[in-house]
């Protein structure tokens, strides 16, 4: 039987803020419209945990789907376009939602393709201190 309670205005505020930020994903105010989307459910989690989670990982779904074609694009990615889909995945750290199983290699990924940019023209041994500094961070942050 159906439910008469009604949906809390912070879960309804995500859903719509949600939507916007799909809807304009790679522009700013995408990713400002995510953030605060994500901010809202986690408000809206302890009366409806279940729900909050479900369009937490829905949305993370979409958003690392999103990331990843634009990386499978074949296109060279320019440094904003870069830096703005790390952002996007950033929003879902520390939050709780689940996350598709390959968002650590994406984020990798994208700082690999930061560095490539960043260290353009710049001597190789500068490049592949970077590349070892990152896997450093990688291999400290893969230890739980």
């Amino acid at each position: 039987m159906p439910s008469n309670r009604k949906e809390p205005a912070e879960l309804t505020d995500a859903r719509k803020r949600l939507a916007r930020a799909e809807a304009t994903i790679e522009t700013f105010e995408g990713l400002e419209h995510l953030q605060e989307g994500l901010e809202l459910l986690e408000s809206a989690a302890d009366e409806h945990a279940a729900l909050a989670r479900q369009l937490g990982a829905t949305y993370a779904k979409k958003v690392h789907e999103h990331v990843r074609r634009e990386l499978g694009s074949g296109r060279n990615l320019p440094e904003p376009a870069l830096q703005h889909a790390f952002a996007l995945l950033r929003c879902f750290d520390g939050k709780g939602f689940e996350v598709p199983s390959t968002s650590r290699e994406t984020k990798i990924e994208l700082v690999r393709r930061l560095i490539d940019i960043h260290y353009e023209g710049y001597p190789e041994a500068d490049k592949r201190r970077a590349y070892e500094e990152l896997a450093e961070i990688v291999r400290v942050s893969g230890k739980d």
